[in-house]
C-alpha cells in the first residue's frame, strides 16, 4: 500500500494505510507541521522568559541602564532605576512540584485484580512493581517524575514515554587456565570426543596455537583470529587472558518525561493522545549512542551514516536550555547540540491490508535529505496503546495543548509585584539621595556625598527636592494583596488562604497526578509481563504472572493514593491517636485488621523505614510457622524454648504447634516416648496458653464480659 497523497484528493491522510516501506518525506512534513502547532514556539519561549525572569536590556546589578537598551532608547524613570527580578512564577512552580514529588515518594503502589481469583497474582504484581519503583528504577523514576511535574506546571502539560529499553554493552573479562581446564573436564564428561576436551593441551603446545585460536573463535564469534592467537599466548605464558564480552546492560521498562514541542510533537487536530493520528518524539543522541543502535535495535547502517553527518543541526532551534545556555553563562550563544544528532521516532495508528488497525513505529531524521529510515515495524506492545501518557495541569478543553501553565496564568501577578518592588526601591533611592535644587546662575554643582564640602555664595544656593509624598505602605499593601490572590488561585500554603481550600486544591492536583502515574505503571507492568522471562518474574515476585497477550491487556488496575493532609505531622499524630484511643477499644467484633493498622501507623510515623520494618501478611505467617517449627525441632534435641510474656501471636502459634506435631511422625513418637521432650513441649504450650489468656482478659476488661462464642471455642 502507498502512503502518498492522491492527486484527485489532496486532503487525503497519508497515514491511513500501512506499508512495508514508510513515506519518510510525508512523515517529515507532518513532523514539521506538528512542531509548529499553534504558534507554540512563541508561547513556550514567553513562558521560559516569565519563569526565568528574563527580558531585553537586563543588567547584572538589577538596575536600568540606557546603554543596554536599543539605540536611542532611554530608561524610565531615571538611569540606575530599579529593575529587580521577581521569581513568583518560579517559586509557585517549585512549590507545586515539591507537593507532587513528595506525594509520589510516599504513595504506595497497590495492584487490584479484576475478580477474586486475581488476588494472589495481584499481590505478586504489587511486589514486582514495588521492586521496580523502590529499587531497580528508583533514581530514574524520581528524576523523570520531577521533570514531568516541572514541565507541566510551567507549560500546562507534558508527556511520559513508556517503552521497553534494552541496551547491549561490552566489558573485559578475564579467564584463567584453571577455568579452561574445568570447561574441558565438563565437556569431556558430556562427550569424551568433544574437541573442547583437548583445548588445555593445545593451548600449552606452542605448535598448536593456530588450531587452539580457531577453536576459541568458535566459542567467541566476535573475536578476530589475531586476537584469539594473542588470547592463547597469554593463557600459555601468564596463565590468564582477557577477552571482550558483550552483555545485556539494561533490559527493563523505561520512563522518560518529554518537554512539549521540543521533545514531543502532536498534530494540531489531536485531542485525545490515544486517538492521535501520529505522535512524534524528538531525541538528541551522541554518535556513540546512534551507532550502538545498529546492534541494540537493528537500525539501518546507511541511515546511521547519513544521520551522523547531520551532527550539530536540528529542525527548529528553541530557547530550551537543553539547546542554548542562558545568556548570563553563555554570552556568545554556544549551541549545546554541537555534537548531538537529531532523531525522530514516529508512532502512527494505521490499517493493515485486512483493515485492522495497529501502531506502526518508524525512526527517521528530517535532516537526512533522502528517503532513508532507521527502522519501520509494527509495534508489538501487548497493551495495544501508544506508549505515551500525558499529564495536564487543567482540563478546560479536550485539546491537550489548551491546558495552561503557571507562567501563563501568573504572568500579570509577577509583573504587578515587580512594579511595586521597583517603585519601593526607586522611592528609597529618592529618599536616601533626593535630587538637588540648584540656583540657575551656579550651573553644574560639585560632587555630593557624605562629608563632602560644597562651596556656596548664598545659603539657599542648594536645597533638596522634597521626596515623593506617597507612602511605601501602599505598595506593600498591593504586594500582599497580589501575593494572597496568587496563592489562593494555585492552592499554595499562605496565611491568607483557608487551610481547607489549600488542601482541597492540592488533593485535586495529587489525584490528577496519581491517575497519570497509574497509567504509566500499568504500561510498565504489562511490558514486564511481555518481555521479562518467567524465571526473572518468579525470582522477584514469588510466582509467575500472565504471559499471553490476551491476559496482559487489562487484568490489573494500579492504584496510588496519598492524603495531602498527611504532610502535616501534627494532623497525622492526632489522627493516629484518635484511632488508637477511641476506635480500636470499640472493636469488639474484630472488624479492624490489626496488621493493616500497624502498617498504617508505621508508614505514617516513619515512611522511610516502613519497607524495612514491615513484612507482608503472608510473609509474617510463614515466618511465624518457621519459628514454631524451629522451636519444636530444638525441643526434640533437648533444648528449652525461649518463653515470651503476653505474646499477641500465641493463638496462632498454638494452632501451628498442633499442626506441626500431627504432620510429623517423629515428633508424635517423641511426645509419647521421650519424657524430656514431653516436659519441654508441655511448658511451651502452657506459656502460649498463658499469653492467650492474657489477651482474652484484656478484651474482657474492655467490654466487661467474655464472648460466649469465644468460650465455646
Amino acid at each position: 500500500m502507498d502512503y502518498k497523497v492522491s492527486p484527485n484528493n489532496p486532503t487525503q491522510d497519508g497515514l491511513v494505510n500501512a506499508s512495508d516501506t514508510p513515506d519518510v518525506i510525508y512523515l517529515a512534513r507532518e513532523f514539521q507541521r506538528s512542531l509548529y502547532n499553534g504558534n507554540n514556539n512563541v508561547r513556550f519561549d514567553n513562558s521560559d522568559s516569565i519563569r526565568y525572569a528574563r527580558w531585553a536590556g537586563q543588567s547584572d546589578d538589577g538596575k536600568k541602564w540606557s546603554n543596554l537598551k536599543g539605540e536611542g532608547d532611554q530608561v524610565f524613570p531615571f538611569e540606575g532605576a530599579s529593575d529587580v527580578r521577581i521569581r513568583l512564577v518560579d517559586s509557585t512552580i517549585n512549590e507545586l512540584v515539591a507537593t507532587l514529588t513528595t506525594g509520589f515518594e510516599r504513595a504506595a503502589i497497590k495492584v487490584a485484580g479484576v475478580d477474586v481469583q486475581d488476588a494472589s497474582p495481584a499481590a505478586a504484581a504489587t511486589t514486582l512493581m514495588t521492586w521496580l519503583r523502590e529499587n531497580k528504577l528508583k533514581v530514574e523514576l524520581d528524576r523523570e517524575a520531577e521533570l514531568m511535574a516541572q514541565y507541566t506546571h510551567q507549560y500546562g502539560w507534558a508527556v511520559a514515554h513508556v517503552c521497553w529499553d534494552q541496551k547491549i554493552s561490552s566489558r573485559m573479562q578475564t579467564i584463567t587456565m584453571q577455568e579452561v581446564a574445568q570447561i574441558a573436564q565438563q565437556a569431556a564428561q558430556r562427550d569424551p570426543n568433544s574437541i573442547l576436551a583437548t583445548i588445555p593441551q593445545m593451548i600449552m603446545d606452542e605448535a598448536s596455537e593456530g588450531q587452539a585460536a580457531e577453536i576459541i573463535t568458535l566459542l567467541l564469534p566476535d573475536m578476530k583470529i589475531s586476537d584469539a592467537k594473542k588470547f592463547v599466548r597469554d593463557l600459555r605464558t601468564t596463565g590468564e587472558a582477557e577477552y571482550e564480552e558483550e552483555y545485556v546492560q539494561k533490559n527493563l521498562p523505561s520512563v522518560t518525561a518529554l518537554r512539549p514541542f521540543s521533545e514531543i510533537a502532536l498534530p494540531p487536530e489531536t485531542t485525545d493522545l490515544q486517538r492521535a493520528r501520529v505522535i512524534f518524539r524528538r531525541e538528541f543522541m551522541t554518535e556513540v549512542e546512534l551507532r550502538a543502535k545498529i546492534n541494540d535495535e537493528d537500525w539501518n547502517k546507511d541511515f546511521v551514516e547519513a544521520a551522523a553527518a547531520t551532527q550539530g543541526r536540528q529542525l527548529w532551534l528553541t530557547n530550551d536550555f537543553a539547546s542554548i545556555a542562558p545568556p548570563d553563562i553563555n554570552p556568545v550563544g554556544i549551541l549545546r547540540t554541537d555534537h548531538l544528532i537529531e532523531v525522530v521516532h514516529a508512532y502512527s495508528r494505521q490499517l493493515n491490508e485486512k483493515g485492522v488497525p495497529g501502531i506502526y513505529y518508524t525512526v527517521f531524521s528530517s535532516l537526512v535529505e533522502t528517503d532513508l529510515y532507521a527502522k519501520h515495524e509494527l509495534l508489538d506492545y501487548a497493551h495495544g496503546k501508544y506508549p505515551f501518557v500525558e499529564y495536564r495541569s487543567e482540563r478546560l478543553r479536550r485539546s491537550i495543548i489548551a491546558s495552561r501553565g503557571v507562567a501563563e496564568l501568573g504572568m500579570t501577578d509577577q509583573e504587578e509585584i515587580k512594579a511595586q518592588h521597583d517603585s519601593i526601591r526607586d522611592r528609597t533611592a529618592f529618599t536616601t539621595m533626593p535630587p538637588l535644587l540648584v540656583k540657575k546662575r551656579i550651573g553644574q554643582i560639585n560632587k555630593i556625598g557624605p562629608g563632602v564640602q560644597v562651596p556656596v555664595t548664598q545659603s539657599d544656593d542648594f536645597s533638596w527636592m522634597p521626596p515623593p509624598s506617597a507612602s511605601i505602605m501602599e505598595a506593600k499593601t498591593v504586594i500582599d494583596m497580589v501575593d494572597a490572590r496568587h496563592a489562593n488561585y494555585f492552592g499554595l500554603t499562605h496565611a491568607a488562604v483557608p487551610a481547607v481550600k489549600t488542601q482541597v486544591l492540592q488533593q485535586k492536583m495529587l489525584n490528577n497526578w496519581f491517575c497519570t502515574w497509574s497509567e504509566i505503571f500499568s504500561q510498565m507492568f504489562q511490558l514486564c509481563c511481555q518481555y521479562m522471562t518467567e524465571e526473572e518474574i518468579v525470582r522477584i515476585s514469588g510466582q509467575p504472572l500472565p504471559k499471553r497477550i490476551s491476559e496482559i491487556a487489562g487484568q490489573f488496575d494500579f492504584i496510588l493514593k496519598f492524603d495531602v493532609r498527611d504532610l502535616d505531622n501534627e494532623y497525622v499524630m492526632k489522627k493516629l491517636q484518635s484511632i488508637s484511643q477511641f476506635v480500636v477499644p470499640l472493636d469488639a467484633g474484630g472488624e479492624i485488621d490489626r496488621n493493616k493498622l500497624v502498617k498504617l501507623l508505621v508508614g505514617a510515623i516513619a515512611p522511610d523505614a516502613a519497607s524495612e520494618i514491615l513484612i507482608n501478611k503472608e510473609g509474617a505467617s510463614q515466618q511465624m510457622f518457621r519459628q514454631v517449627q524451629s522451636d519444636i525441632g530444638l525441643m526434640m534435641l533437648g533444648n528449652e524454648a525461649l518463653y515470651t510474656e503476653n505474646d499477641p501471636t500465641a493463638a496462632m502459634k498454638l494452632q501451628y504447634t498442633e499442626q506441626i506435631i500431627k504432620a510429623n511422625p517423629k515428633a508424635q513418637q517423641a511426645s509419647q516416648a521421650d519424657p524430656q521432650f514431653q516436659q519441654l513441649l508441655q511448658n511451651y504450650v502452657k506459656n502460649l496458653q498463658m499469653s492467650q489468656s492474657q489477651q482474652q482478659n484484656k478484651q474482657i476488661g474492655r467490654i466487661g464480659v467474655a464472648p460466649v462464642q469465644g468460650q465455646q471455642q
